[in-house]
């Protein structure tokens, strides 16, 4: 088990990752569970990857539109 420092950078608190622990450059997702963070790598999506997910969907991708306007409230 490697230990680290935290301190602050800013307003937010920061922890100093050991070399041999480092991260790729880029986002990542904070997770709590209990007492432990844990610190996932956020995998970058190319456009290929995306397109990929988009082309994967059948029939139309388009929501009805409602054919009557809602009734609200005035605002004043």
């Amino acid at each position: 088990m490697t230990r680290s420092r935290t301190f602050k950078s800013g307003n937010s608190q920061a922890v100093r990752i050991p070399q041999e622990l480092q991260l790729p450059y880029g986002e990542v997702e904070i997770v709590r569970r209990g007492r432990d963070l844990i610190i996932t790598p956020v995998q970058r999506q190319d456009g290929l990857a995306i397109f990929k997910a988009l082309t994967a969907f059948e029939g139309p991708l388009e929501r009805e539109q409602p054919t009557a306007q809602q009734e609200r409230e005035d605002l004043m």
